[in-house]
């Protein structure tokens, strides 16, 4: 390690942050990293802002300062990590003066780098794996702090988990608290509602800081990148130039963001008429999902991955007894099975997405009647006449499922149609099951049908 290396080391360790070649903004974040309360720091919210620099930056010094202690670089996919954080993190190597075998050695796929202090960074995906839901390949690292990368990206249980997977804190003469630094662009996540909307309402957590960084904090950034953002479509310029969280402003969105949050919140709400949807898949295909709805109070009741025909039918039938739920105060979809169940269970509504058959007011406006029972269900999700009660989970998917699936297809058509399903296949990866079930609950608004009495 030369002179100058050296040199910034003995300042980092010394807290002489502004001596540091950093600008304002990353000595800012810096700072919190370094403090004594800050567990968790929020960086960025634009493009160009630094966030990856500062990361690699930190890790770097962190090791060479601390002996002995492990640090964790991750994004979401090995593959984007290593295409543009581990470039990164090799540039500030190279300007830091530090030599491959000389000061540290990299080796390994995933990628592991030890300095001469034996100090580590691992630099490992992030990924959420049905298979590891706990994460148990991140147990083993002992790890003094962390850097997420792209944080927009990551799950947020892989968030959460990681938080404990914190061990080595004190040792070889330093001490610290767990510290991990989240970079990120603009998005309705996590990110949003653990580090930006606080920030914005001035009701942080004590051991959370956001820094909200734009590629004009940064100096290094040319005139020419300005220019041609200023070009791009008004999402992306209000994203990566403006760093605008509430940049999704979609005319085909139904809900608004805060109607959607708010949903899992208006715990003032009271229950009423009882009703089931059930959402049916048997092997091979999507979620078995039932939601269970009392008034305006939801619950998700049932969520399988695979089912057989006579497992979907005991489920129901339990799930019916259990909660009271008239038989004609049932609905399932009707791809065949709600057919099938239909002469199991008298009576059931089958739900015939692509049917016009509906109230005379909902027939003038829209193309069929999943279209009809999407808006309706927007508008009680806009109006706060919703409150769903159901894990971190399912609220997460949820929440996903609405803002990315709820959405007009086509808006500058006279025809009023949601989203197609295979668009919504496309957006999510998977099938928007939850949303499907809670869009069927709005059959007996739509359909005109009275509604049977509780049991």
């Amino acid at each position: 390690m030369n002179e100058s290396t050296e040199l910034l080391v003995e300042l980092y360790k010394r807290k002489k942050l502004d001596k540091l070649p950093l600008f304002e903004k990353q000595i800012a974040a810096l700072s919190f990293l370094e403090d004594d309360v800050t567990n968790e720091v929020g960086y960025g919210g634009a493009a160009r802002g630094g966030k990856s620099v500062l990361g690699c930056f930190w890790q770097i010094l962190r090791r060479l300062s601390m002996p002995d202690s492990y640090g964790l670089i991750s994004r979401n996919e090995y593959s984007k990590l290593r295409d543009t954080t581990i470039i990164s993190f090799f540039e500030v190597l190279n300007k830091l003066g530090l030599k491959k075998d000389v000061d540290y050695k990299a080796s390994g796929i995933p990628l592991t780098v030890e300095f001469k202090n034996l100090s580590r960074i691992f630099f490992r995906e992030i990924k959420y794996y049905p298979s590891d839901p706990e994460f148990d390949r991140l147990g083993s690292y002992d790890l003094t702090d962390a850097f997420l990368d792209e944080a927009q990206q990551i799950h947020w249980k892989a968030r959460n988990i990681l938080k404990g997977r914190f061990s080595v804190t004190n040792k070889n003469g330093w001490k610290t608290i767990p510290k991990t630094l989240y970079t990120f662009n603009p998005s309705k996540n996590w990110v949003y509602n653990e580090f930006y909307k606080p920030y914005n309402e001035k009701n942080l957590d004590i051991n959370k800081q956001f820094i909200p960084a734009l590629p004009s904090d940064n100096p290094y950034v040319p005139e020419s990148f300005f220019q041609n953002l200023k070009t791009a479509d008004e999402v992306t310029k209000q994203r990566l130039l403006y760093g605008n969280f509430e940049y999704d402003d979609d005319p085909s969105a139904l809900c608004d963001h805060d109607a959607i949050l708010d949903l899992f919140t208006n715990n003032h709400l009271e229950g009423g008429v009882r009703r089931l949807s059930a959402d049916l898949a048997m092997q091979g295909r999507d979620r078995f999902v039932t939601m269970y709805q009392n008034g305006a109070v939801i619950k998700v009741i049932i969520d399988k991955k695979k089912s057989t025909g006579k497992d979907i039918e005991e489920s129901l039938t339990s799930a019916k007894k259990e909660y009271q739920v008239s038989n004609t105060n049932i609905v399932a979809d009707s791809d065949g099975l709600g057919s099938y169940l239909n002469s199991y269970l008298k009576n059931i509504r089958t739900f015939h997405g692509g049917s016009n058959k509906m109230k005379l007011k909902y027939k003038k406006l829209y193309t069929n009647l999943k279209t009809a029972c999407a808006y309706k269900l927007a508008e009680k999700v806009n109006n706060r006449e919703l409150y769903i009660v159901c894990s971190k989970e399912h609220e997460e998917i949820i929440k996903k499922e609405i803002s990315i699936c709820l959405k007009r297809d086509n808006i500058d058509s006279d025809k009023i149609k949601l989203m197609a399903k295979d668009k919504m296949r496309e957006m999510l990866g998977h099938s928007p099951d939850f949303l499907d079930s809670l869009i069927m609950l709005q059959y007996w608004d739509v359909i005109g049908i009275s509604t049977s009495p509780i049991i």
